[in-house]
């Protein structure tokens, strides 16, 4: 099997418990970039750790995040059009 050609339009990152702290958020900043830079119209940074669980960044302004929390739908637009789902459902049912 191989890798498709290009970047995605639409990229989810999940944080692992070493992505935090100054020089973590650096690398994610890098990383985002270099998903904009390929073509990625947006990127989602998952924080189950944080209030603001799902931040949405865009390639036409990608230094601003559209936050989405607890109890909210999080979309990805324009990558996805008209495709929400509920930040409840990043978490584990109880």
């Amino acid at each position: 099997m191989k890798f498709g050609e290009g970047a995605p339009v639409f990229a989810a990152e999940v944080r692992s418990e070493n992505d935090y702290g100054p020089r973590a958020e650096r690398e994610m900043a890098k990383k985002r970039a270099d998903y904009f830079a390929a073509g990625t119209l947006v990127v989602w940074d998952v924080d189950l750790l944080s209030d603001d669980v799902v931040r949405v960044y865009r390639s036409n302004n990608p230094e601003r995040a559209t936050i989405y929390r607890k109890g909210q739908l999080a979309e990805a637009e324009p990558a996805v059009p008209g495709w929400t789902m509920a930040v409840d459902d990043l978490f584990p049912q109880k």
